[in-house]
């Protein structure tokens, strides 16, 4: 650790910075430990992202461009601050040559990685995974999957998903509820399938289903006339819409193919924590981890394909008061105990931990 930090733990922050951001909520979570100072850089301000397809299309002219505006940014930031961390959240655009350079500096290299595969996101980055002293994933399976299914040597710990207090916390419960069942999540041809199953085990029934989330715009034609569809929402309108419906619906992707592999998916997402927090009431996708995240009986009801959903959903749907029970008792559960906050005290014990081992 270098000498002028001795009273602090000074690190160098490299993440998103959009209020509702993982990242960002990670980082103010950080700030708020008086012993920890933070300098920060605001990733998705270099490295844009869009989401029309005119401006997609355009910005692959110039992403290599931002990557090596962010690089330079983060290099000019190592010569020209004292820092005894690299915290890096994913890692897009930062490749093995400034982890290398960071290391010869004596700065430690960490990663927070939110996704199932290090292996989803091209080359650069899964080249790059390998070279940080640390990994610090929300995944309960990638410390035992990290050498034998992604062939790294470096060391994995997990610290999950925490929901953020100052987005998805609402002390009160739902009072206006249009909607009987809604999902936010970003259209996969996975959860494509669970809900047409669903739609046909529903198809008697005359819930108002809303959906929303990146991508199911253009599949809306698949699915039942009534339904509502609802583009990407992030933020305070996320919860909102959630608070909308009766019953959430959340989903997990167990399984992925990357490069015509296929590698472990999701044990629970970041849906499973900020959905309790928001006082709504969900029924979750079965996972064994997820059975030790909440019981089951009451507070969230589990389910494994879309004719155990629907019977969910008719089982809970008229019956109000033991809704709000289990929503209540999830939510009991989770607030503080899967906050960001919390999530961060974990994630700097392993920080210290990993600083002390060098």
């Amino acid at each position: 650790m270098n000498n002028s930090s001795k009273q602090y733990l000074r690190i160098l922050f490299v993440g998103d910075s959009w209020k509702g951001s993982s990242a960002r909520a990670t980082r103010e979570a950080l700030c708020a430990f008086p012993d920890v100072l933070i300098d920060e850089i605001d990733a998705d301000h270099i490295v844009v992202a869009h989401r029309s397809f005119a401006l997609r299309a355009a910005n692959k002219l110039v992403r290599s461009l931002q990557i090596k505006e962010l690089e330079r940014e983060v290099r000019a930031a190592l010569q020209t601050r004292s820092a005894d961390v690299l915290l890096v959240y994913k890692g897009d655009g930062i490749s093995t040559r400034v982890l290398r350079q960071a290391k010869a500096l004596g700065v430690a290299t960490i990663n927070m990685f939110p996704d199932c595969s290090p292996h989803a996101f091209g080359r650069p980055l899964r080249e790059a995974m390998g070279e940080y002293d640390l990994v610090i994933s929300t995944k309960p399976f990638h410390p035992r999957e990290w050498y034998r299914t992604y062939g790294y040597n470096n060391s994995c710990v997990c610290v999950p998903h925490g929901y953020d207090p100052t987005v998805h916390y609402r002390p009160d419960a739902p009072k206006r509820q249009e909607l009987d069942v809604v999902m936010v999540a970003t259209w996969r041809p996975e959860y494509h399938a669970l809900l047409l199953d669903f739609a046909k085990e529903a198809s008697k029934e005359s819930w108002r289903v809303g959906i929303a989330g990146a991508g199911w715009m253009k599949q809306r034609d698949r699915f039942p006339t009534s339904w509502l569809f609802v583009p990407t929402i992030c933020g305070s309108a996320y919860i909102d819409f959630i608070r909308s419906g009766r019953i959430a619906i959340a989903p997990v992707q167990r399984r992925m193919v990357v490069r015509g592999i296929s590698q472990p998916g999701d044990d629970d997402s970041i849906r499973t924590y900020e959905l309790a927090a928001a006082g709504a009431f969900f029924v979750h996708q079965r996972t064994d981890y997820v059975t030790t995240v909440y019981d089951e009986r009451n507070e969230v009801p589990l389910w494994d394909d879309a004719m155990e959903l629907a019977s969910l959903v008719r089982h809970y749907l008229p019956r109000e008061a033991e809704r709000e029970a289990m929503a209540a008792a999830a939510q009991a559960r989770a607030v503080p105990r899967y906050s960001a906050a919390s999530r961060a005290t974990q994630i700097l014990a392993h920080i210290r931990s990993a600083l002390a081992a060098r």
